[in-house]
């Protein structure tokens, strides 16, 4: 009882020292917070599922070509605003998707969509990931230059599986994330 009482205390005093901390923020940033851009028409595909893009990419009914532009557009629209994005391979992202569109243009067995079921499907990784030949600060200044020489497992397997790799996006410092009693 006596601890469930102090992580209620300490949770309150939290949650006020997270307040006076925003509005001390909201001086020096004038109070203004950039809202992030709802989703374009254009754009409405990227609301949907990888499964559902893999899909309509397999089905000729969107090129993934047409799906990295859509991510590598989203992606200049709002990451000014998140800062998110540490690293970008549009351009081989872009080539990639063309040789995947030529490849299904001209035909491929169903046997290769199911060793490839993410076909075409563009994905971020955050840095903690190794992607080959991207940075892998992990979350520490030192190492901002630091550059992976392979991929990490799960990387692999996206690709493995048909997905392209479009950036790497930051993580806290250390990868520690906000523990929530």
């Amino acid at each position: 009882m006596a601890t469930n009482l102090l992580k209620y205390i300490f949770l309150l005093f939290r949650s006020y020292l997270d307040m006076l901390i925003d509005v001390i923020f909201g001086f020096f940033f004038d109070g203004k917070r950039q809202p992030i851009p709802n989703l374009e028409k254009r754009h409405s595909m990227l609301a949907q599922s990888a499964v559902t893009l893999a899909t309509k990419i397999r089905n000729k009914e969107l090129t993934s070509e047409e799906l990295v532009k859509a991510c590598i557009e989203r992606i200049q629209q709002v990451n000014p605003i998140l800062n998110a994005v540490i690293d970008e391979r549009f351009t081989e992202a872009l080539n990639d998707a063309r040789v995947i569109d030529e490849k299904i243009a001209k035909g491929l067995p169903e046997e290769y969509f199911k060793e490839k079921p993410f076909l075409g499907v563009p994905f971020t990784a955050k840095e903690s990931h190794a992607v080959a030949g991207m940075l892998h600060p992990l979350g520490i200044k030192s190492r901002a230059h630091v550059r992976a020489h392979e991929d990490a497992e799960c990387v692999r397997l996206l690709k493995q599986a048909g997905a392209i790799p479009l950036a790497v996006t930051n993580v806290p410092e250390i990868n520690k994330w906000y523990v929530n009693w």
